[in-house]
């Protein structure tokens, strides 16, 4: 019973301990908020260090202060060991609440660390249908196991959320700098207002890059402090979390695998070549990528093509989760004119919505959006004048998927100009990423 109470001091207090609690509240916040009253499993997840703890017990903080009862919210991190979700469900109904829980009336549940319980999907499943009058709110930070296996086992039975690292327009927020509320990114009246603001937004910028979105080192100017914040999440997710969930014997190749891409951010995946670097088998280094997918720590891009089976079939791109881990390596050259656009590309592949990227032959274009509508090139350009010959992908892609706009993200230059059909829009990245969350 201690460690209930230990996890749950509301149910003395009637609040959330200001220690567990941050003034700022992440955008994910006001998203869950909508779903709150709907029946179905709320699922967080997201990279290490994220924030997904603080979001629950700011839901918490919403739920007491919105009249529901203290003791009819229950939460509990599965960093502590238990033998099943029914033993803490009795635990609570008899010595909380005092009676059955199907007749205690709503009931809020928060349950964080799921992964680390043995077939959490199924018993999850058992009690949500066992307790209809329960709202289970549930995190982890490994996407396999969290996002895959809800799927399979937990159909229609979830909502799933995604907490990703700060954008740069949470991070401005959280410095409590002001910005125009952004809605369209090819508005240039709407551009021009943000770009008036360049004196004191785009140093930031660099800030920004070098933190890589963690909040707990936001506006962090300490470089060594930086530095060994990321160092000890990429140790914590390499040799515990990524071990703990596949029988590998040599972890540290883990570590080798995320400095090469730190080297070379966007680079084509080319399994044969990293299994002579690394002198092992292909098939390992593929396992190898695979597992630091599956930790969240890098983002793969595929080759378009508007099929799916033959873009499977083609060379892939990957960067890191964030701008922080590049610095952590290579913190000497980060900034120079040589390296910059590389990270650049990064942390515009850590928040785009896309998957894919396109080359075919001397052509390539840096990312596709696509949706029903049109399909969408974005070309990442960091120099101080863009020529003619940068624009020749770009136009190849939108000639050859008929696509009549395409964006380049630039260093400095902000302007629209026509080419035959196509449309396209010149703009400053650090602009785009604040319509980009």
């Amino acid at each position: 019973m201690l460690h209930l109470i230990t996890f749950n001091r509301w149910w003395d207090t009637g609040r959330v301990p200001e220690a567990y609690l941050k003034p700022f509240k992440r955008e994910l916040f006001n998203k869950i908020l909508k779903f709150l009253d709907a029946p179905q499993i709320i699922l967080i997840y997201g990279l290490r260090r994220v924030g997904k703890t603080v979001l629950m017990y700011q839901l918490i903080d919403y739920l007491l202060k919105s009249g529901i009862d203290k003791k009819h919210i229950l939460y509990f991190t599965f960093d502590e060991k238990i033998a099943s979700l029914k033993e803490l469900l009795e635990e609570y109904a008899g010595l909380v609440l005092g009676k059955d829980i199907l007749t205690a009336g709503k009931i809020y549940v928060f349950l964080d660390e799921i992964q680390k319980l043995k077939d959490w999907q199924e018993q999850l499943k058992l009690f949500y249908d066992l307790y209809p009058n329960v709202k289970f709110i549930v995190s982890g930070s490994a996407s396999l196991v969290i996002s895959k296996g809800a799927k399979e086992s937990l159909a229609g039975r979830i909502y799933e959320f995604i907490l990703p690292l700060l954008s740069f327009k949470e991070y401005l927020s959280f410095l409590g700098e002001s910005i125009p509320q952004t809605k369209n990114v090819y508005d240039f009246s709407e551009l021009k207002e943000i770009y008036l603001k360049r004196e004191r937004i785009f140093p930031l910028f660099f800030s920004y890059l070098k933190s890589g979105g963690f909040i707990e080192i936001a506006g962090e100017e300490d470089d060594f402090k930086i530095k060994e914040y990321s160092k000890s999440i990429l140790e914590r997710v390499i040799l515990g979390d990524i071990p703990l969930s596949f029988k590998i014997k040599e972890p540290l190749i883990l570590k080798d695998i995320i400095e090469l891409i730190a080297s070379n951010p966007g680079f084509l995946l080319d399994y044969s070549k990293l299994a002579e670097i690394f002198k092992k088998d292909k098939r390992v280094i593929s396992n190898y990528i695979f597992y630091l997918q599956y930790a969240l720590l890098i983002k793969v891009l595929s080759n378009f093509s508007g099929s799916k089976f033959s873009s499977g079939r083609k060379l892939k791109k990957v960067y890191l989760a964030s701008t922080n881990f590049i610095f952590q390596f290579f913190q000497e050259k980060f900034f120079d004119s040589e390296f910059i656009g590389k990270i650049i590309e990064n942390v515009v592949a850590n928040f785009l919505n896309t998957d894919f990227f396109w080359r075919e032959r001397k052509n390539e274009v840096d990312f596709v959006l696509e949706n029903k509508m049109e399909k969408i090139p974005i070309e990442v350009k960091w120099k101080e004048k863009i020529k003619p010959k940068d624009l020749k992908g770009i136009l190849k892609f939108c000639e050859k998927f008929n696509s009549n706009k395409g964006i380049i993200l630039t260093k400095d230059e902000l302007k629209k100009e026509k080419f035959s059909s196509t449309e396209l829009y010149f703009i400053p990245v650090w602009i785009y990423l604040l319509f980009v969350t």
